[in-house]
């Protein structure tokens, strides 16, 4: 065989095995991109590290229990999530306070139900897996006390609102109240914590949304923002004139009103205001406690009843005058 026909024949077969391992090559690509495609259930370890809002405690900590749980995934997102059948993953967790029960007889040691962590799993771990079971129950977490003084969250708010509306209760936040953290120096001076401000102008409907609580120089708190609900309604005014009752008045003391009544505007739901007109108007009493305490002789008549609907209300006159009648 010549030199030129023996070269021809080498480089054919050399693009025959090259053909053949391409294909072997693609056949096998298919067969492993299948292969991980498929759903399988598998155990998986985790070592969990918590950041909690647990008040008077630093949030993170670390538990020395694994968390073993089985899992359904693809083969992707199984490789992904587990290094191998023995070794754990570290996870971190963002669990709220609520979730965190001490462990009885123990000062600084807490507890977490692993299936109260389902929502907080499946946010770390992402899409594409499902959690089928745990073989852990709980998982402990020893967490380490901070100085702390609970102190109410003060809404700033400049909202006004339609003609014929108004807001109707005292504004509703959640958190109320803030654990703050920091040295007994700065503690002490501080009462309450303040969000930033809430503008509105012509609300005629309730207002929700959340709102930033504003930072302490040198102080943590335990919650950044809090969530706020302001119910607005549409109101109507009502006018009624009422008599001032003396209540309390010891045996054989005379006394009397200056004025002996008033005028009362209040204020109800549109929507209720003609079962509200029907009611008994608002009471007022004057106390003869109220009396004795005062030295001008002036008390403010004390609201004793009031319909269910009233929202607010003005008394005109704001306070009368008790006399003690000489026989």
């Amino acid at each position: 065989m010549s030199a030129a026909r023996r070269a021809r024949v080498l480089n054919k077969l050399g693009n025959e095995w090259m053909v053949l391992l391409s294909s072997l090559i693609l056949a096998f690509s298919v067969w492993f991109i299948h292969g991980m495609s498929l759903k399988y259930m598998v155990p998986m370890k985790f070592k969990v590290t918590i950041d909690t809002d647990l008040e008077g405690y630093a949030g993170e900590s670390a538990s020395d229990d694994v968390l073993v749980l089985r899992a359904t995934g693809t083969g992707f997102k199984i490789v992904g999530l587990r290094r191998s059948a023995n070794v754990a993953r570290s996870v971190r967790l963002k669990v709220p306070g609520s979730k965190v029960q001490r462990v009885s007889g123990e000062t600084n040691v807490f507890e977490v139900a692993t299936r109260d962590l389902t929502e907080e799993l499946y946010q770390a771990l992402g899409n594409g897996i499902t959690i089928n079971s745990f073989d852990t129950e709980r998982l402990t977490f020893r967490l380490t006390p901070r100085i702390h003084k609970k102190v109410p969250v003060v809404i700033q708010q400049d909202i006004s609102c339609k003609s014929q509306y108004m807001i109707a209760s005292d504004i509703a936040l959640r958190p109320d109240s803030v654990a703050v953290y920091g040295d007994v120096s700065i503690l002490d001076n501080i009462s309450q914590v303040e969000t930033e401000k809430v503008t509105f102008t012509g609300a005629d409907a309730p207002l929700d949304g959340k709102v930033r609580i504003k930072p302490v120089r040198g102080a943590e708190l335990s919650a950044t923002e809090t969530e706020y609900h302001i119910d607005v309604v549409r109101y109507i005014e009502i006018t009624s004139e009422v008599e001032f009752t003396l209540v309390g008045k010891p045996a054989g003391v005379n006394m009397m009103i200056i004025p002996s009544s008033g005028t009362v505007r209040y204020r109800v739901p549109y929507a209720l205001a003609e079962g509200a007109s029907q009611e008994n108007p608002p009471v007022f009493v004057v106390y003869y406690r109220d009396f004795a305490a005062s030295r001008s002789g002036m008390v403010v008549p004390t609201l004793y009843r009031a319909p269910a609907q009233m929202i607010s209300y003005e008394l005109e006159p704001a306070a009368v005058e008790c006399a003690v009648l000489e026989l």
